[in-house]
């Protein structure tokens, strides 16, 4: 099968498979039939936050782009794309997020978030009870959460967990009622240290057997409000277990670094598994040390100590050994996709920086609309001009394109709206994706006037027609990759150095770009090949765009066997009066061609012919 065969073929099915794909998602899927729209095309909500910091300092810049920066990872990793999110006036962030803002994204962007590292007094059932003990905590399971904590240096152990209902605490509240009062605190400093078991007050053990973690986000509210030296009930995310917290001896924003390694044995042989480092600020590194020695040394019943962020347990690791520099690495038969995920909640969990909701509003698509509508005017208008132009310059052949753009726009909506339906991708078009669009047509267009004008340069030097597509292509595809290569690199630079609407046209740029080597690729060269074996346009038609004799050649024409066929004999030397057709030349030739002597014999018989021999008549001649 030849050749064009073949990629006219591929395009067909990739159009088949991408317009079979939307209908089945707008059947079974729930998909929309058209790309979903950003902010300033269909409206949706914009948040300012006000910023402060928890110590009262100034505000700095640096602080403001690391909360920026986790607000929208936090937002991004939630699927909502096209969100805009900046600093302005130096104490505000805006975010943008078009459409409905569901609940889940509005919590996570009004939530000022906090972790702190606490000590686990105790670990129960997660029922509501207000019979039975609370359990001396004995462990905690492994794995990356409260329900999977082990231990930690943190190193998780993969031990099995027991069983929270069968663990008893014992001596936890002195009755002793003749201690000494303890000492009056500095200031700043807590009543008795964080593990210490004076915090397992009758009261808190009263609040942690009747906090239910069936439901793990009842607790989240109360532990949120909680000052951080008071001790707390905390759930783990899956709702397993319920932690009674000792006070925050370190803030999450304290961690300075967080990242996923391989875990090895003792012998440096891996184990198939992976750990989370984390090293905490100079600041605060002693105060972890301090709380991994009292775990170790079984100052507390629990040996583990709790990870808390927005309000729940994510891990509870047991100590295995002291941290005496403030670096510890977490393990517990962790994946790689599960290290990835603690280790992110520790690198972004904490904003160094607390929020006030200035406002709230919403933003209407009435002016973004009226825009779209004025840019689809104009991308039309010029649209328009470029088909005319082509019917100029290149008569018929521009119907080769107009059909490619229209296969190129066909494309590009159908890419477009598929990756608005994919959850993981989400992509919204905006006015900034619209100019890029309408962007994609010059470049679209460049790629046939490159093309057609290659082989309209290899018809002038004397080749046949359907050689000279051949060899032009030949010639024009290298200044084509060459063209969308430079536009390619481009829109990812622009792409992955910008935010919001730039990045929004950086994107529809790029896909464009790759859909125009698809089309003239799989589109144009293959229809054009086709085409060129038709009379019309094989034969080169004045009308067809690829007539040698318009297209100037001036040079003669091989015929074969070495030899050429000279200006003349191709009847294209331009004379005065009606152009020969092609019998009146060849009868034209044929007498130009006949022998001098047979010239009086043809006469002759026209008319009797002429005496040589008549005086009369030679003089009348002379």
């Amino acid at each position: 099968m030849p050749a064009r065969r073949i990629a006219l073929m591929a395009l067909a099915v990739l159009i088949l498979l991408l317009g079979g794909g939307i209908g089945a998602g707008v059947w079974k899927g729930g998909w929309q039939a058209a790309p979903k729209l950003a902010l300033d095309l269909e409206g949706g909500t914009q948040i300012i936050l006000q910023t402060q910091s928890r110590d009262g300092a100034e505000v700095d810049s640096t602080a403001m782009e690391q909360a920026r920066q986790i607000i929208s990872q936090r937002v991004n990793a939630m699927g909502v794309s096209e969100t805009e999110i900046s600093v302005q006036g130096g104490t505000n962030i805006v975010i943008d997020v078009p459409g409905t803002l569901d609940q889940e994204t509005s919590k996570a962007i009004r939530q000022t978030a906090s972790m702190s590292f606490r000590p686990v007094l105790g670990v129960v059932a997660p029922e509501s009870t207000t019979e039975g003990q609370p359990s001396d905590g004995g462990g905690a399971s492994d794995g990356g959460s409260a329900s999977d904590a082990g231990g930690a240096d943190g190193k998780e152990t993969s031990s099995a967990p027991a069983d929270p209902s069968e663990m008893q605490f014992d001596g936890l509240v002195s009755d002793d009622t003749e201690q000494a009062p303890p000492e009056a605190p500095a200031e700043g400093e807590l009543k008795y240290p964080a593990w210490s078991m004076e915090w397992m007050t009758p009261e808190i053990q009263t609040e942690l057997m009747e906090a239910d973690c069936t439901d793990p986000s009842s607790q989240q509210e109360t532990v949120s409000a909680t000052p951080a030296d008071e001790p707390v009930v905390a759930c783990d995310p899956d709702g397993t277990q319920k932690f009674l917290l000792g006070p925050e001896v370190v803030a999450g924003s304290s961690i300075s670094s967080s990242s996923v390694a391989a875990d090895v044995n003792p012998t440096g042989q891996s184990t198939g598994f992976y750990v989370v480092n984390m090293s905490f600020k100079e600041d605060a590194a002693q105060s972890f040390s301090d709380m991994t020695k009292a775990l170790y040394n079984g100052e507390v019943a629990s040996p583990p100590f709790g990870i808390e962020l927005d309000g729940m347990v994510i891990s509870a690791p047991q100590v295995q050994e002291p941290s005496p520099g403030g670096e510890a690495s977490i393990s517990g038969d962790f994946s790689q996709d599960q290290a990835s995920q603690l280790s992110d909640q520790l690198r972004f969990g904490a904003l160094p920086l607390e929020f006030d909701v200035a406002s709230e509003q919403q933003i209407s698509a009435t002016l973004g609309t009226d825009q779209l509508r004025m840019g689809l005017i104009a991308g039309l208008i010029g649209l328009a001009l470029v088909v005319a132009y082509a019917f100029v310059q290149y008569r018929t052949l521009a119907l080769v394109t107009t059909t490619s753009l229209m296969v190129m726009g066909m494309l590009t909506y159908a890419t477009l709206t598929v990756l608005s339906n994919i959850p993981d991708i989400g992509y919204r078009l905006s006015l900034a994706g619209v100019v890029g669009m309408i962007v994609a047509v010059a470049f679209t267009a460049d790629s046939f006037i490159v093309y057609f004008e290659r082989v309209r340069d290899e018809i002038r030097d004397g080749r046949g027609i359907v050689g000279a597509v051949d060899h032009g292509w030949d010639r024009a595809k290298r200044t084509i990759l060459a063209s969308d290569s430079v536009n390619l690199i481009a829109s990812v630079v622009l792409y992955l150095l910008s935010t919001g609407g730039v990045r929004g046209f950086a994107f529809v740029l790029g896909v464009t770009t790759l859909l125009d080597l698809l089309v003239v690729f799989l589109f144009t060269h293959p229809i054009l090949q086709v085409l060129v074996r038709t009379r019309f346009f094989g034969k080169g038609h004045p009308w067809s765009g690829l007539d040698p004799a318009m297209l100037g050649r001036q040079v003669p024409a091989y015929a074969g066997r070495g030899r050429v066929r000279t200006l003349e004999e191709r009847g294209e030397i331009e004379e005065e009066g009606p152009r020969e057709t092609l019998a009146e030349r060849k009868a034209r030739l044929r007498r130009e061609a006949a022998p001098q002597d047979e010239a009086p014999t043809a006469a002759s018989a026209d008319g009797g012919g002429i005496d040589p021999m008549d005086d009369d008549t030679e003089e009348t001649s002379r």
